[in-house]
């Protein structure tokens, strides 16, 4: 749990305990409590402001560390200085959409920045399953690996599988080169052509239209 989490669940859980004090003394005891009773719920008040405020500049916990490092090459995949050739791997899944400093999904509390972690490969190679998950330091390693991903996928340094495609996030598939990939699978009739449309994420019917003009007639 984060700073701004515990200031927040403390000062919200000491807002809600001293109504419920004051509800019960007035009831049961039948005691009307003065206005000034009620000042020092301004303090915890505070402390949900404060922790508003730390949020904004706060990333999610981080527990551990992450070491070594995973290098996408020309004709090979390097772990940690470790050499695997993409004709040699097998069963290869790779999730790469997150990177430190993106915004997370907490828009009322918590953390505001996640700390790319969330990325994972996973192969085997001669009979062994290998499975590593990676960190991105920033958007700019997202760009990098996306577009890496779809030169390799492009260039078939790796035998081509339909799966593959699902390597490029959402974000990427509005990209000219995905368009470019895409129209390229479809000309050597290794997707077909609706398939393909329905990959790239088009910006407007125009551009649409012009790709299916331009590779599918």
């Amino acid at each position: 749990m984060t700073q701004s989490e515990k200031l927040s669940y403390f000062s919200f859980g000491a807002i809600i305990l001293y109504f419920l004090i004051s509800l019960l003394i007035e009831r049961l005891i039948d005691y009307k409590l003065p206005n000034y009773y009620y000042y020092p719920v301004i303090i915890p008040l505070i402390l949900q402001i404060v922790s508003s405020i730390i949020r904004l500049t706060e990333f999610e916990n981080l527990n551990g560390h992450f070491e070594g490092t995973i290098s996408f090459q020309e004709d090979l995949l390097m772990i940690n200085e470790i050499e695997y050739k993409y004709t040699e791997l097998e069963n290869l899944s790779i999730y790469g959409n997150s990177f430190s400093g993106e915004k997370t999904q907490n828009y009322r509390s918590g953390p505001m920045y996640g700390n790319g972690i969330e990325n994972l490969i996973s192969f085997t190679h001669n009979g062994i399953k290998i499975k590593k998950h990676f960190q991105l330091n920033s958007e700019r390693h997202l760009d990098e690996l996306q577009n890496t991903l779809i030169h390799i996928i492009s260039s078939e340094k790796i035998p081509f599988k339909k799966e593959y495609l699902d390597f490029i996030n959402e974000e990427h598939r509005s990209y000219i080169l995905f368009e470019f990939l895409v129209g390229k699978l479809i000309a050597e009739k290794k997707i077909e052509c609706k398939e393909g449309l329905s990959l790239i994420k088009f910006k407007s019917n125009k551009d649409a239209q012009e790709f299916k003009t331009k590779y599918c007639s």
